[in-house]
């Protein structure tokens, strides 16, 4: 492969516009003579840069006399091209739900116009691999299994309860609640694995290792009597299925409530969502599709 070098003042861009996209309008700019110092090239270099910045539209400055530059107007999604983010990569759950397609589209809705893919796949642990790996930029999953991948990430948005999904349920053949023995557990799942314990501690019953998407064939082969899962993927009456409530165990909540994880390594990512993505619009569209009032984009 070969190998492609960045001009001193292609670098003094994307530094000057990973710096912007940090700030607000009608905030001050910080003096040409530190951002030179903070970024390591000349004065003149720095100057240009704003120059460029300015030219293609992504920030206005205002200058104030002794009282100094100002920040005028800010364009996002500009600065995000000029600092190199030319597509986003978000590794999110399989959309089996209407939680996870509203989510889905209520992003591809807000951030759209920068070129935003959805790498969807299973088990929160192996969207989290894509993420520090650096394959993928952003990962959604449900709080408490952020909460089991602490090293290197942050948490840049935290949608709140029931934006992940509906609470959780033990999920079981109905009549057969006494008769459960063997509960299925997918390993990639954190969320599966932790609300299993707490539901069966100290209960004499076999962990079952399975794929998560296996789930309903396993409880109605036989092959496993219960699992932690969600009653909106699956239709309980046509399958014969029944749920027992996990609102006692603590963690449950957690388990229903959306987080987007950004590398601590990319804090312009962070920022980015932070300043793009409104939260409020976004789960009212989640709720929209939900309804069933629109379709999903994704």
């Amino acid at each position: 492969m070969k190998t492609q070098y960045i001009s001193k003042e292609g670098a003094a861009i994307i530094s000057i516009a990973r710096y912007l996209m940090s700030t607000s309008v009608n905030d001050r700019l910080r003096t040409i003579d530190a951002l030179s110092d903070d970024i390591g090239v000349s004065v003149g270099f720095v100057q240009k840069a704003l120059t460029t910045i300015e030219q293609q539209g992504a920030v206005a400055l205002s200058k104030q006399g002794r009282n100094g530059t100002f920040i005028a107007k800010l364009d996002y999604r500009a600065l995000a091209e000029l600092t190199g983010f030319s597509h986003v990569v978000c590794a999110m759950p399989l959309p089996y739900t209407k939680h996870y397609e509203g989510l889905a589209s209520g992003l591809k809705k807000q951030i759209g116009d920068l070129p935003l893919y959805f790498a969807h796949m299973r088990g929160a642990g192996a969207r989290a691999e894509c993420l520090k790996a650096g394959t993928h930029d952003i990962a959604i999953m449900s709080k408490l299994a952020a909460q089991s991948y602490t090293g290197g990430f942050v948490t840049a948005i935290d949608l709140g309860q029931h934006s992940y999904s509906l609470p959780h349920r033990l999920i079981f053949r109905q009549g057969e609640y006494e008769q459960i023995r063997r509960v299925g557990v997918d390993p990639d799942s954190p969320d599966q694995k932790l609300l299993t314990q707490s539901a069966f501690r100290d209960q004499p019953v076999t962990i079952v290792e399975i794929n998560y998407a296996d789930s309903l064939n396993l409880l109605l082969s036989g092959d496993i009597d219960a699992v932690v899962w969600l009653p909106e993927a699956i239709d309980m009456e046509k399958y014969g299925l029944a749920e027992q409530t996990l609102d006692h165990i603590e963690q449950c909540a957690l388990a229903s409530e959306a987080v987007m994880l950004v590398s601590g390594e990319n804090p312009h990512i962070t920022t980015l969502l932070r300043k793009l993505i409104n939260i409020p619009a976004l789960l009212e569209h989640q709720q929209q599709v939900v309804r069933g009032e629109i379709t999903p984009n994704y």
